[in-house]
């Protein structure tokens, strides 16, 4: 078992690698193919916004440029085919999974 972050350049790109894991039933539901836990994230602040006493934007936040998703990979010792390339260590991560 294994948890990884990736940042792919946008959500349609993440949603299109986890539909990968995904198959369609008879009645055309999405069932899950592996063993994972997948977490999206969207973008995070990098750089907090300033804003006056009004709460008018000031200086607006810094985001992260692309799209993350947190995953825990139940049956896997390293990231998935094609995967790999997008994997992240963010510096300071906001929360971590145990």
């Amino acid at each position: 078992m294994i948890y990884k972050r990736y940042e792919f350049n946008d959500q349609e790109q993440a949603e299109s690698k986890i539909d990968l894991f995904f198959d369609l039933d008879e009645d055309g539901n999405k069932v899950q193919n592996i063993k994972a836990a997948f977490i999206k994230l969207n973008k995070f602040v990098l750089e907090q916004g300033e804003y006056d006493e009004q709460g008018e934007e000031v200086q607006p936040p810094v985001l992260s440029s692309g799209f993350a998703v947190d995953v825990l990979w139940n049956d896997l010792d390293e990231s998935p085919y094609g995967w790999k390339s997008y994997e992240v260590e963010p510096e300071s991560p906001k929360h971590r999974l145990f």
